[in-house]
Order: structure tokens, then C-alpha cells, then sequence
């Protein structure tokens, strides 16, 4: 009897830690998918409503940023969003808070990026660097929430296409017909020179042939106008 009486004990004893470990899993499956539903739930909030004097502080500061370009001799154009916004209104969408040029890592490479720094704060912006994206940042610190944001691209001579670069897509086979987060369009549509066009009051440069690079990065959707919610 005292030996079944120990047999059954030591089953218990056992069976509190799976119990526990079971309890433990479950919680943190819980706790992630709340998490994950939580960062990953878009919040939409008053996404229409920039003000008039925001969206001219935004293409004046896009102009600036512009015109810095222009003097270090680096090609750049609007693309994505602010590309559709100069096409459809020749100004910013009305509820970006960004705008948007592309540049070419070929070019950027020649420059020093402690160099570039200077350079932009000597006209009151601050400049930093996404290496995951291959993304710069481009701010005034006295207009709150605007924002100009280079994407950097390079070219891939053997089949003349442009991609994205970043740490993330350096992962991803070099293939644009797979790889659609490479973002690839024909090198010819940012050949120089470059056209301009009005943005906000500003002649700002373009890709060639219009709307010829958004059936890239837009090809589900780029015959039709997509709002965000709330608008």
C-alpha cells in the first residue's frame, strides 16, 4: 500500500510541472497574438484633415530638400505617393504627411554620410539613415510631423532595371520578377534629363513617361485611386 501510495505521488509530482509548462505555453500564445494584433492594427485618425498651412510647410520643406539635392548633384524624383499626388492634384495627397523622393545609391556612395549631414544642417535639417530600408529621413525640427523621405535605389546594368537596396532586400534573390518588395522599374524612366513638374508650387523632377513606374510599384491597383479609410 505504501508503495502505491508513493507511485501515485511521484505521478503527481510530475504532473505539476506539465501542468505548469502547459499553463505557461498557452499564456504566452495568448500574450502574443495580442501583441501581434495590437502592433499590426492599423489606426486610422483624422487621415484627411492636414491643414492647409501643414501641407505648404510640406512642399515648401520638400523644395528645400530639393534644392539641397540639386547642389550635390544627386538625381532624385518624386515617387510613390507623392508621385500620385503630383499626377492627380499637383500638390501632396491631401492626407500624406510625407514626401517621397527616389535617388540612386550610385550616386550617394561618393558622398560621405557625415558630409551629408553637415550639409543638410546647414540649412536647418536633420538627416538620418535606415540601413534595413535603405531609407533617409530629412526633417525640420520646427515643422512638426512633416517629413521628406529618400528611398535609394540602384541599378542592376545586366537586365537595366532599378531596385531597392537595404539590409532586408539584400536577403532576397536579386530576382524583380519574383521579388516584388525589390521594387524594380526600367532604368530608362529616370534616364537625365529628368522633366519637372508643379508640386505645390514648386517645379519638382519626375520619372519619364508619367505614370509609366507606378504599374511597378503599384501593380494591383495603379489604374484606380485607393483612399485610406476615413476619407
Amino acid at each position: 500500500m505504501l508503495a502505491s501510495f508513493l507511485g501515485c505521488s511521484l505521478k503527481s509530482m510530475r504532473r505539476v510541472p506539465l501542468i505548469r509548462k502547459l499553463y505557461f505555453i498557452g499564456a504566452s500564445i495568448i500574450l502574443l497574438t495580442w501583441l501581434f494584433v495590437r502592433y499590426t492594427q492599423e489606426t486610422f485618425t483624422e487621415t484627411c484633415h492636414h491643414t492647409e498651412a501643414f501641407q505648404d510647410n510640406l512642399h515648401s520643406l520638400a523644395s528645400r530638400v530639393h534644392n539641397v539635392l540639386a547642389a550635390l548633384k544627386l538625381t532624385h524624383f518624386l515617387c510613390y505617393g507623392s508621385l500620385w499626388g503630383q499626377i492627380r492634384l499637383s500638390r501632396s495627397l491631401p492626407w500624406e504627411s510625407n514626401v517621397e523622393f527616389c535617388v540612386f545609391n550610385e550616386e550617394l556612395i561618393t558622398k560621405d554620410e557625415v558630409y551629408l549631414q553637415r550639409v543638410f544642417k546647414q540649412h536647418q535639417l536633420l538627416l538620418s539613415y535606415d540601413s534595413s530600408e535603405g531609407l533617409y529621413s530629412i526633417m525640420d525640427p520646427k515643422i512638426g510631423g512633416a517629413l521628406v523621405e529618400l528611398v535609394v535605389f540602384e541599378e542592376n546594368p545586366q537586365i537595366g532595371m532599378m531596385r531597392r537596396i537595404g539590409w532586408k532586400r539584400r536577403l532576397l534573390p536579386p530576382d524583380c520578377e519574383a521579388m516584388s518588395a525589390l521594387d524594380c522599374f526600367p532604368t530608362y524612366l529616370v534616364s537625365s534629363p529628368l522633366p519637372s513638374r508643379e508640386f505645390g508650387g514648386y517645379d519638382l523632377p519626375v520619372p519619364r513617361e508619367g505614370i509609366e513606374i507606378q504599374k511597378y510599384h503599384f501593380p494591383q491597383n495603379w489604374w484606380k485611386e485607393v483612399l485610406p479609410k476615413n476619407c
